[in-house]
Protein backbone atom coordinates (compact mmCIF):
# COMPACT_ATOMS: atom_id res chain seq x y z
CA UNK A 1 0.00 0.00 0.00
CA UNK A 2 3.01 2.55 0.60
CA UNK A 3 4.38 2.07 -2.50
CA UNK A 4 1.21 2.56 -4.23
CA UNK A 5 0.84 5.92 -2.31
CA UNK A 6 3.97 6.92 -3.70
CA UNK A 7 2.69 6.13 -7.76
CA UNK A 8 -0.48 8.12 -6.89
CA UNK A 9 1.17 10.66 -5.70
CA UNK A 10 3.86 11.07 -8.26
CA UNK A 11 1.23 10.70 -11.00
CA UNK A 12 -0.95 13.19 -9.46
CA UNK A 13 2.71 15.87 -9.50
CA UNK A 14 2.93 14.85 -12.97
CA UNK A 15 -0.76 15.83 -13.87
CA UNK A 16 -0.48 18.93 -11.52
CA UNK A 17 2.84 20.59 -13.34
CA UNK A 18 1.21 19.63 -16.88
CA UNK A 19 -1.70 21.53 -15.94
CA UNK A 20 0.07 24.45 -14.19
CA UNK A 21 2.44 25.06 -16.82
CA UNK A 22 -0.69 24.95 -19.64
CA UNK A 23 -2.30 27.52 -17.79
CA UNK A 24 1.14 29.83 -17.84
CA UNK A 25 1.12 29.06 -21.88
CA UNK A 26 -1.98 29.80 -21.92
CA UNK A 27 -1.47 33.19 -19.77
CA UNK A 28 1.22 34.24 -22.15
CA UNK A 29 -1.35 34.59 -25.16
CA UNK A 30 -3.48 36.89 -22.84
CA UNK A 31 -0.27 38.90 -21.97
CA UNK A 32 -2.23 42.36 -22.88
CA UNK A 33 -5.03 42.20 -20.62
CA UNK A 34 -2.29 42.89 -17.19
CA UNK A 35 1.01 42.97 -16.07
CA UNK A 36 1.33 39.03 -14.23
CA UNK A 37 0.12 37.46 -17.12
CA UNK A 38 2.71 39.56 -19.55
CA UNK A 39 5.22 37.81 -17.37
CA UNK A 40 4.29 34.90 -18.00
CA UNK A 41 4.96 34.85 -22.16
CA UNK A 42 8.49 35.42 -21.72
CA UNK A 43 8.99 32.01 -20.63
CA UNK A 44 8.09 30.15 -23.65
CA UNK A 45 11.38 28.14 -23.66
CA UNK A 46 11.41 26.99 -20.30
CA UNK A 47 7.45 25.87 -20.74
CA UNK A 48 8.13 24.35 -23.69
CA UNK A 49 11.11 22.37 -22.23
CA UNK A 50 9.56 21.29 -19.07
CA UNK A 51 6.06 20.23 -21.04
CA UNK A 52 8.17 18.17 -23.54
CA UNK A 53 9.61 16.24 -20.54
CA UNK A 54 6.83 15.65 -19.04
CA UNK A 55 5.00 14.13 -22.75
CA UNK A 56 7.89 12.19 -22.31
CA UNK A 57 7.13 10.96 -18.50
CA UNK A 58 3.53 10.18 -19.16
CA UNK A 59 4.26 8.44 -22.42
CA UNK A 60 7.09 5.97 -20.42
CA UNK A 61 4.09 5.95 -17.72
CA UNK A 62 1.28 4.91 -20.26
CA UNK A 63 -0.54 8.26 -19.07
CA UNK A 64 -2.03 9.03 -22.34
CA UNK A 65 -3.91 12.06 -22.16
CA UNK A 66 -1.29 13.32 -19.88
CA UNK A 67 1.39 12.70 -22.63
CA UNK A 68 -1.01 14.26 -24.90
CA UNK A 69 -1.68 17.38 -23.47
CA UNK A 70 1.72 17.68 -22.42
CA UNK A 71 3.09 17.14 -25.45
CA UNK A 72 0.47 19.65 -27.10
CA UNK A 73 1.49 22.47 -24.75
CA UNK A 74 4.98 22.11 -25.52
CA UNK A 75 4.66 22.06 -29.65
CA UNK A 76 2.84 25.56 -28.76
CA UNK A 77 5.67 26.75 -26.86
CA UNK A 78 8.77 25.18 -28.71
CA UNK A 79 7.03 26.77 -31.98
CA UNK A 80 7.10 30.00 -30.93
CA UNK A 81 10.71 29.75 -30.04
CA UNK A 82 11.61 28.03 -33.23
CA UNK A 83 10.22 31.40 -34.88
CA UNK A 84 11.84 33.48 -33.03
CA UNK A 85 15.27 32.14 -33.25
CA UNK A 86 15.10 31.38 -37.16
CA UNK A 87 17.34 33.00 -39.57
CA UNK A 88 15.28 35.66 -41.29
CA UNK A 89 17.99 38.30 -43.05
CA UNK A 90 17.35 38.82 -46.56
CA UNK A 91 20.01 39.28 -49.11
CA UNK A 92 23.21 40.55 -47.63
CA UNK A 93 25.13 43.30 -49.58
CA UNK A 94 28.62 42.41 -50.57
CA UNK A 95 31.13 40.81 -48.45
CA UNK A 96 33.38 43.59 -48.84
CA UNK A 97 30.78 46.06 -48.19
CA UNK A 98 32.14 48.35 -45.07
CA UNK A 99 30.75 47.17 -41.89
CA UNK A 100 29.99 48.30 -38.09
CA UNK A 101 30.50 46.52 -35.69
CA UNK A 102 28.52 47.21 -31.96
CA UNK A 103 29.26 46.35 -28.86
CA UNK A 104 25.47 46.15 -26.18
CA UNK A 105 26.34 45.56 -22.88
CA UNK A 106 24.76 46.03 -19.48
CA UNK A 107 28.12 45.74 -16.85
CA UNK A 108 25.53 45.36 -14.11
CA UNK A 109 26.21 48.36 -11.26
CA UNK A 110 27.74 46.27 -8.96
CA UNK A 111 29.80 44.31 -11.18
CA UNK A 112 33.71 45.03 -10.23
CA UNK A 113 35.46 43.02 -13.07
CA UNK A 114 35.87 45.98 -15.53
CA UNK A 115 39.17 44.03 -16.55
CA UNK A 116 36.86 41.11 -18.14
CA UNK A 117 34.87 44.35 -20.05
CA UNK A 118 38.11 45.66 -21.34
CA UNK A 119 39.19 42.49 -22.43
CA UNK A 120 36.13 41.82 -24.28
CA UNK A 121 36.53 45.06 -26.08
CA UNK A 122 40.12 44.54 -27.09
CA UNK A 123 39.37 40.99 -28.09
CA UNK A 124 36.52 41.53 -30.13
CA UNK A 125 37.60 45.47 -31.41
CA UNK A 126 33.81 47.24 -32.10
CA UNK A 127 34.08 50.34 -34.07
CA UNK A 128 31.05 51.53 -31.12
CA UNK A 129 30.58 50.48 -27.12
CA UNK A 130 27.19 50.85 -25.93
CA UNK A 131 27.12 50.10 -22.35
CA UNK A 132 24.36 50.34 -19.46
CA UNK A 133 23.71 50.60 -16.30
CA UNK A 134 27.00 52.29 -15.65
CA UNK A 135 27.97 54.62 -12.56
CA UNK A 136 30.73 56.91 -11.76
CA UNK A 137 33.11 54.28 -10.66
CA UNK A 138 32.48 52.15 -14.23
CA UNK A 139 33.34 55.33 -16.10
CA UNK A 140 36.33 55.63 -14.22
CA UNK A 141 37.56 52.51 -14.68
CA UNK A 142 36.43 52.66 -18.29
CA UNK A 143 39.04 55.39 -18.69
CA UNK A 144 41.46 52.70 -20.11
CA UNK A 145 39.55 52.80 -23.17
CA UNK A 146 39.75 56.11 -23.97
CA UNK A 147 43.10 56.07 -25.93
CA UNK A 148 40.54 53.32 -28.82
CA UNK A 149 37.55 55.39 -27.93
CA UNK A 150 37.86 58.88 -27.46
CA UNK A 151 35.03 59.94 -28.28
CA UNK A 152 32.61 59.32 -25.09
CA UNK A 153 29.00 60.23 -24.40
CA UNK A 154 27.70 59.28 -20.92
CA UNK A 155 25.21 59.72 -18.05
CA UNK A 156 26.35 57.66 -15.03
CA UNK A 157 23.86 57.05 -12.43
CA UNK A 158 23.66 55.36 -9.63
CA UNK A 159 20.26 53.64 -10.21
CA UNK A 160 21.02 50.88 -12.60
CA UNK A 161 19.78 53.58 -15.38
CA UNK A 162 23.52 54.67 -16.19
CA UNK A 163 24.37 54.92 -19.52
CA UNK A 164 27.33 55.28 -22.39
CA UNK A 165 28.70 55.65 -25.49
CA UNK A 166 32.39 54.68 -26.45
CA UNK A 167 32.84 55.68 -30.29
CA UNK A 168 36.26 55.50 -32.17
CA UNK A 169 34.83 57.94 -34.08
CA UNK A 170 33.43 61.40 -33.58
CA UNK A 171 29.74 60.77 -34.65
CA UNK A 172 28.67 63.66 -36.75
CA UNK A 173 25.63 64.26 -34.10
CA UNK A 174 24.90 62.87 -30.96
CA UNK A 175 22.99 63.62 -27.65
CA UNK A 176 21.68 61.92 -24.25
CA UNK A 177 17.58 61.84 -24.47
CA UNK A 178 14.46 61.06 -22.41
CA UNK A 179 12.19 58.86 -24.18
CA UNK A 180 9.01 58.29 -22.43
CA UNK A 181 7.27 58.46 -18.96
CA UNK A 182 10.06 56.80 -16.88
CA UNK A 183 12.50 59.59 -17.12
CA UNK A 184 16.01 57.74 -17.81
CA UNK A 185 18.29 58.35 -20.45
CA UNK A 186 18.92 57.12 -23.57
CA UNK A 187 21.60 57.97 -26.29
CA UNK A 188 21.32 59.08 -29.77
CA UNK A 189 24.55 59.38 -32.30
CA UNK A 190 24.53 59.82 -35.91
CA UNK A 191 28.01 57.76 -37.15
CA UNK A 192 29.20 57.67 -40.34
CA UNK A 193 30.51 54.32 -42.33
CA UNK A 194 31.06 53.36 -45.38
CA UNK A 195 30.31 57.22 -47.02
CA UNK A 196 27.31 56.96 -45.49
CA UNK A 197 24.91 57.42 -42.05
CA UNK A 198 23.13 55.40 -39.26
CA UNK A 199 21.49 56.85 -36.47
CA UNK A 200 22.05 54.62 -33.17
CA UNK A 201 19.71 54.93 -30.43
CA UNK A 202 21.06 53.12 -27.10
CA UNK A 203 18.59 52.56 -24.47
CA UNK A 204 17.39 50.84 -21.11
CA UNK A 205 13.93 50.79 -20.66
CA UNK A 206 12.68 50.04 -16.94
CA UNK A 207 12.34 46.14 -15.93
CA UNK A 208 8.66 44.72 -15.72
CA UNK A 209 9.08 44.11 -11.87
CA UNK A 210 5.67 45.71 -10.99
CA UNK A 211 2.95 47.52 -12.44
CA UNK A 212 4.57 50.97 -12.20
CA UNK A 213 7.24 49.16 -13.80
CA UNK A 214 5.70 47.46 -16.46
CA UNK A 215 3.71 51.03 -17.19
CA UNK A 216 7.04 53.00 -17.61
CA UNK A 217 8.38 50.47 -19.56
CA UNK A 218 5.20 50.00 -22.46
CA UNK A 219 5.60 53.86 -22.36
CA UNK A 220 9.20 54.00 -23.24
CA UNK A 221 8.60 51.44 -26.19
CA UNK A 222 5.64 53.52 -27.62
CA UNK A 223 8.35 56.53 -27.15
CA UNK A 224 11.20 54.53 -28.92
CA UNK A 225 8.52 52.75 -32.06
CA UNK A 226 7.52 56.66 -32.44
CA UNK A 227 11.06 58.61 -32.33
CA UNK A 228 12.25 55.75 -34.65
CA UNK A 229 8.96 56.06 -37.19
CA UNK A 230 10.46 60.13 -37.25
CA UNK A 231 13.78 59.89 -38.16
CA UNK A 232 14.81 60.25 -41.85
CA UNK A 233 18.25 57.96 -41.34
CA UNK A 234 17.77 54.49 -40.90
CA UNK A 235 17.97 53.50 -37.03
CA UNK A 236 19.80 50.83 -35.39
CA UNK A 237 18.11 50.59 -31.62
CA UNK A 238 20.06 48.53 -29.17
CA UNK A 239 19.97 48.29 -25.71
CA UNK A 240 18.99 45.88 -23.04
CA UNK A 241 14.71 46.66 -23.79
CA UNK A 242 13.63 44.26 -20.88
CA UNK A 243 11.36 42.41 -23.05
CA UNK A 244 11.35 39.15 -24.95
CA UNK A 245 10.14 38.55 -28.73
CA UNK A 246 7.12 36.89 -27.30
CA UNK A 247 5.30 39.65 -25.43
CA UNK A 248 2.70 41.40 -27.36
CA UNK A 249 4.74 45.15 -26.25
CA UNK A 250 7.57 43.81 -28.58
CA UNK A 251 5.34 42.92 -31.49
CA UNK A 252 4.09 46.25 -31.05
CA UNK A 253 7.46 48.43 -31.49
CA UNK A 254 8.17 46.39 -34.51
CA UNK A 255 4.85 47.64 -35.93
CA UNK A 256 4.98 51.22 -34.75
CA UNK A 257 8.65 52.05 -35.27
CA UNK A 258 9.40 49.83 -38.62
CA UNK A 259 12.31 48.23 -37.14
CA UNK A 260 13.59 44.60 -37.97
CA UNK A 261 14.48 41.51 -35.39
CA UNK A 262 16.96 40.72 -37.93
CA UNK A 263 18.88 37.39 -37.29
CA UNK A 264 21.34 35.59 -40.21
CA UNK A 265 21.40 32.20 -38.43
CA UNK A 266 19.82 30.36 -35.90
CA UNK A 267 20.05 32.60 -32.48
CA UNK A 268 17.78 32.41 -30.12
CA UNK A 269 19.74 35.25 -28.50
CA UNK A 270 19.26 34.55 -24.77
CA UNK A 271 21.17 37.03 -22.57
CA UNK A 272 19.80 36.88 -18.93
CA UNK A 273 20.24 36.08 -16.61
CA UNK A 274 23.85 35.43 -17.47
CA UNK A 275 24.42 33.13 -13.51
CA UNK A 276 21.43 31.07 -13.95
CA UNK A 277 20.77 30.56 -18.00
CA UNK A 278 18.01 27.68 -17.53
CA UNK A 279 15.78 30.57 -17.12
CA UNK A 280 17.64 32.34 -19.32
CA UNK A 281 15.71 35.15 -21.91
CA UNK A 282 16.24 37.24 -25.14
CA UNK A 283 15.97 40.50 -22.97
CA UNK A 284 19.05 42.33 -25.41
CA UNK A 285 18.41 43.03 -28.98
CA UNK A 286 19.40 45.27 -31.62
CA UNK A 287 16.51 46.19 -33.76
CA UNK A 288 17.42 47.89 -37.37
CA UNK A 289 15.97 49.41 -40.16
CA UNK A 290 15.09 47.80 -43.38
CA UNK A 291 17.94 49.65 -45.16
CA UNK A 292 20.31 47.90 -42.95
CA UNK A 293 21.61 44.21 -42.80
CA UNK A 294 22.72 42.83 -39.88
CA UNK A 295 25.61 40.29 -41.00
CA UNK A 296 26.78 39.11 -37.73
CA UNK A 297 24.70 38.79 -34.54
CA UNK A 298 25.71 36.59 -31.06
CA UNK A 299 26.05 36.57 -27.76
CA UNK A 300 29.71 37.08 -26.70
CA UNK A 301 30.98 34.96 -23.11
CA UNK A 302 30.36 36.37 -19.26
CA UNK A 303 32.63 38.83 -18.26
CA UNK A 304 30.41 38.84 -14.58
CA UNK A 305 27.78 40.73 -15.49
CA UNK A 306 24.10 39.20 -15.10
CA UNK A 307 23.85 40.07 -18.94
CA UNK A 308 25.99 38.74 -21.52
CA UNK A 309 27.20 41.21 -24.48
CA UNK A 310 25.53 41.38 -27.47
CA UNK A 311 27.87 41.68 -30.64
CA UNK A 312 26.16 42.27 -34.09
CA UNK A 313 27.93 43.81 -37.40
CA UNK A 314 25.88 46.03 -39.68
CA UNK A 315 25.80 46.89 -43.19
CA UNK A 316 23.80 49.23 -45.75
CA UNK A 317 21.76 47.60 -48.03
CA UNK A 318 22.90 48.12 -51.75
Amino acid sequence: MPASRTRISLWGLAEVSVAMALLATLAGFLARLGWLLELTCHFRLQLGVVLATLALVGLAGRRRTLAVAAAVGAAVNLTLVLLAARPNSDPLPASTAPRLRLLSLNVHTTNTRSDLVRDLVARTQPDVVLLLEVNAAWMRELEMLRPQYPFVLSEPREDNFGIALFARHKPADWEVIELGPAEVPSVRADIEFGGRTLSLLGTHPLPPATPAYAAGRNGQLRALAEWSRAQTLPVALAGDLNVTPWSPHFSDLLRRSGLRNKRPEWNLGISWPAQAPWFGLPLDHCLTAPGLAVLRREVSPSVASDHWPLLVELAFRD
